[in-house]
């Protein structure tokens, strides 16, 4: 059982995706892995903050994930996904078009599915045409919640 439990927002620094990391080039329609977040000792993490209850009530959280080449935005498809410790086993969670992602998706903690320590938050892409991540284009925006509970 959990001693504490809150909500926390991650940010493109989080994910290794500020504008010092290296730049990432991707296939059309092959995932490729373009942040990574280890979930530290002694915690548990889920992505989503929320949900809407019975009564309509809707306590979900707007995650916004904006991905740019050197140019413009990268079009295709984004997708969360939990890793294990040994990256070996990829879970994905939620997946979308780029552009709603970049206009920013409701996002709801799906209960009992997170990831323990060691293990991964991922962000992958698959564009609709080869791409390059272009980590120094300062457009590029994270912000995704998540429920944080610590054993």
């Amino acid at each position: 059982m959990p001693r504490v439990r809150f909500e926390k927002f991650l940010n493109k620094d989080d994910f290794d995706m500020g504008v010092a990391d290296t730049d990432i080039a991707c296939l059309t329609g092959k995932w490729t892995e373009i942040g990574s977040y280890q979930v530290p000792a002694q915690q548990e993490i889920a992505f989503g903050v929320g949900k809407v209850s019975e009564g309509g009530v809707d306590s979900r959280r707007t995650c916004t994930v904006r991905v740019d080449g050197a140019t413009a935005q990268i079009t295709g498809k984004l997708r969360l996904a939990y890793a294990d410790a040994n990256e070996v086993t990829v879970q994905p969670i939620q997946e979308d078009l780029t552009s709603n992602w970049s206009a920013g998706q409701k996002l709801a903690e799906v209960e009992g599915l997170r990831v323990r320590e060691d293990s991964y938050l991922k962000i992958l892409l698959s564009p609709t045409t080869t791409s390059t991540v272009d980590m120094s284009v300062t457009t590029i925006a994270v912000n995704v919640p998540v429920t944080v509970y610590i054993l």
